[in-house]
């Protein structure tokens, strides 16, 4: 079968916000959700197993360096089932501008350990402003993390009750 390109987009950006992109696609791969990358025209989601081949090159010629990152992984399991997980979405965004970076939401996730060495995580708005908090602290990272995780995936649709 002949390669066919999912998505591409290239073009100069701040270091700042290439770390941003890097965050953003680093925050969804340790969380185990899918990936969608977005650009002006279209959109992609994917899926990625939980051990991709991970390759990193880093190339020069005369005039150029490169850093190269790739995450690669079969699309059939060991029967020969596809199990290929990127899909092609509809545009998201109208300005036209190209992002060319993993989804994100308002906010960002942050684990942290307290003044009483006990680990915790909160839901850190992109104003700085802390949202939610674990409200109790874990004797490890992993159990915060853990924590975190469970709120991530049961409560998207959680339902609002008001007194």
């Amino acid at each position: 079968m002949a390669d066919e390109t999912l998505f591409e987009s290239e073009r100069q950006r701040s270091r700042a916000d290439i770390a941003g992109v890097l965050k953003s696609l680093a925050t969804a791969l340790e969380n185990d959700g899918p990936v969608t990358l977005e650009d002006g025209e279209r959109s992609v989601r994917i899926e990625p197993p939980e051990q991709p081949l991970f390759e990193i090159e880093v190339e020069r010629d005369s005039e150029k360096r490169s850093v190269e990152l790739e995450l690669e992984w079969d699309e059939r399991d060991e029967e020969g089932e596809d199990v290929s997980a990127a899909t092609e979405s509809e545009p998201v965004k109208s300005d036209g501008e190209s992002t060319a970076e993993p989804a994100h939401s308002l906010g960002r996730f942050e684990v942290f350990q307290d003044r009483a060495s006990e680990w915790r995580w909160r839901l850190v708005h992109r104003n700085g402003n802390i949202i939610a908090t674990s409200g109790e602290g874990y004797t490890s990272k992993q159990n915060a993390l853990k924590g975190m995780r469970s709120v991530m995936k049961n409560a998207p649709d959680a339902t609002v009750v008001s007194e």
